[in-house]
């Protein structure tokens, strides 16, 4: 089945030189419609028009007011002008012509060939416009889902501002427990324990996330329409770029009866894997088709692009939320050994990210013997995230390290950087989950990740019974440390 050829309306009160164009366009394949006024063009342009050209000097508009109508009028808004004149040819006509609207400004009598190089260039455009939006409707709708995903979740989950005030509670939260809820928008912390005491422990909670900036978990017990019932409460803070906690997200499970754990996995793995990652992947897919075809200006580009790094970060995010789940709902992220080098491992990993990073040096010292039954993919996660932390935090002047060394017994594993040191507070957090650096050197913006890198990191480590360490100062600078027994 082949597609409609592209309609333009070409607009001449010459009847010689429409028919010229018109005769010259239709051999070039396009469908053709002739209006020889403004008020004539006007009324025959309409949503399945994909380009107008123009003569600049009509016998009742100017050709620059009817595309200034054309672009005005919802249903033309989106068509292409091209200004095609034969006396209206000075730089400031052509000036004024794209001033009004216009996408395009030719002078007649044209090249055959050009005007049919041009006609194409500039439906090149519109079907590239289409595309931008029709990826930016499914980037809203992707938002629009996740947003009713939220408000219709099936445990509860409360938003907080800076203050402690209640941004919005979902419908899980009151059904939970019914006539005894008191969040509402607008709510304060001590209103809320005003009207139930027993909200005392979590609001305790609350006060911690806001205060602190980290994570609080605990179980709560509460009354409800349906008798006593028992949560388990997790708070995440939302830091910004200085450290200030900005919002904080409370998610309740009802546990009062316990699911098993091998339920909760597959349905947390399933919505993951099924209702995120397909409609991404396809957003993802979208986007780099539109980027291989070209033919898109500057900032349609930036805005592909955009879309593409984006959906590189929520995938990143994705994965380390499943690898999360695991570990906390699994007892541990699963690893599958087979014989290997973990030092061809090592290479492979500084490689890409050389590439990736070219105008950083990273520096490979491998000694002795990296034999050993490992799981590669998942020590090849580690690594990298530890090689990629320590680019991110340290200047990009300076080099980085990675040393690798085999003994009888062990392969230990060095990254060293010259960043700023880890604050000795935080030390002993750093392997934590939802921990995230407070400044990267080569990005003032806040940390864009999960938090989890580090986390996930030292679960593979003890997955493959080995440790991961830390050390930070201003004058040695920060070496991880990962121990791997053969």
């Amino acid at each position: 089945m082949t597609s409609t050829p592209p309609l333009i309306l070409n607009v001449n009160d010459d009847v010689a030189s429409r028919y010229v164009t018109s005769r010259v366009l239709g051999l070039a394949g396009f469908r053709v419609v002739e209006a020889g006024t403004g008020h004539e063009a006007l009324a025959l342009a309409n949503e399945e028009t994909d380009l107008v050209i123009l003569d600049v000097r009509l016998p009742d508009l100017s050709g620059m007011e009817v595309c200034q109508r054309l672009k005005a009028t919802p249903r033309t808004q989106g068509v292409l002008v091209l200004h095609l004149s034969a006396q209206a040819v000075g730089p400031g006509d052509r000036a004024q012509g794209l001033e009004h609207g216009a996408d395009g400004y030719l002078m007649a009598p044209v090249d055959p060939e050009e005007l049919v190089a041009q006609v194409h260039a500039l439906l090149r455009l519109r079907q590239a416009e289409r595309e931008v939006r029709e990826l930016a409707r499914e980037v809203a709708r992707q938002r629009k889902l996740l947003e009713l995903a939220t408000s219709s979740a099936a445990d509860p989950i409360v938003l907080y501002d800076e203050t402690g005030r209640v941004l919005s509670a979902n419908q899980a939260l009151y059904a939970s427990r019914g006539s005894r809820a008191v969040h509402a928008p607008g709510k304060t912390l001590d209103g809320m324990l005003a009207e139930d005491p027993a909200l005392g422990p979590y609001l305790e909670l609350v006060r911690a996330a806001l205060r602190t900036g980290e994570v609080q978990r605990g179980t709560i017990t509460l009354d409800s329409d349906r008798g006593t019932r028992h949560f388990d409460v997790v708070l995440s803070p939302t830091v910004g770029a200085n450290g200030e906690v900005l919002a904080v997200m409370s998610a309740m499970r009802d546990v009062t009866a316990a699911r098993s754990a091998e339920e909760f996995r597959e349905q947390f793995i399933g919505m993951l894997g099924h209702d995120l990652r397909n409609p991404l992947n396809a957003l993802s897919m979208s986007a780099q088709q539109l980027r291989r075809k070209g033919g898109l200006d500057e900032r349609q580009g930036m805005l592909t692009e955009r879309i593409l790094t984006s959906a590189d970060r929520m995938d990143r995010m994705i994965r380390q939320l499943l690898d999360f789940a695991r570990s906390r709902l699994g007892g541990g992220i699963p690893v599958v050994r087979a014989p290997g080098d973990v030092f061809e491992v090592v290479r492979r990993t500084v490689d890409e990210l050389r590439a990736s990073h070219p105008g950083r040096v990273v520096l490979l010292d491998a000694r002795g013997d990296g034999q050993g039954k490992w799981d590669s993919d998942r020590l090849e996660q580690a690594v990298g995230n530890l090689v990629g932390n320590a680019l991110k935090y340290s200047p990009a002047e300076s080099a980085v390290w990675v040393g690798a060394e085999g003994s009888e017994r062990e392969v230990v594993l060095r990254i060293h950087n010259h960043g700023s040191p880890i604050p000795a507070e935080d030390l002993p957090h750093v392997f934590g989950a939802w921990r995230r650096g407070r400044r990267t050197v080569n990005d003032a913006a806040a940390p864009s990740g999960l938090g989890l890198g580090l986390y996930i990191t030292r679960q593979i480590v003890r997955a493959h019974d080995g440790e991961a360490q830390v050390a930070s100062s201003a004058t040695d600078g920060t070496t991880f440390l990962i121990r791997l027994p053969r």
